[in-house]
């Protein structure tokens, strides 16, 4: 059962964990609104998520959040937290002025990326 953070620093620490996983792949997918993630960390849409596994999930998010998964060993438990749209494209672009400055093909899907979520 997953445990919701609620508290900001720990949240920064696993959206920071997160980051590694932001690339290409990753930008396409969030500018389709599909979720994203490997076995350990995935950040999911409410179209993503399961109506019988996901049901706590599904009551708390509505169409312009997104919920992020941390299991072990990318946590110390299994955690989640829910991110806006706004929240959400916000630590993307974060991540891809930091990683990717200058990457024309990376700031072009970022941009991709502000128009599926339409912000």
């Amino acid at each position: 059962m997953y445990v919701l953070v609620t508290n900001d620093k720990e949240k920064e620490m696993l959206l920071s964990m997160f980051s590694n996983v932001i690339g290409k792949n990753c930008l396409e997918s969030f500018s389709h609104l599909e979720g994203y993630g490997d076995e350990f960390m995935r950040i999911l849409f409410k179209d993503d998520l399961d109506e019988y596994e996901d049901q706590d999930e599904l009551d708390e998010i509505n169409d312009r959040h997104v919920v992020f998964f941390a299991e072990p060993p990318a946590a110390l438990a299994e955690e989640k937290l829910y991110l806006s749209f706004e929240e959400l494209y916000q630590y993307v672009e974060k991540v891809i002025s930091e990683k990717f400055l200058g990457d024309s093909e990376m700031e072009k899907l970022l941009l991709e990326v502000k128009k599926g979520l339409e912000i």
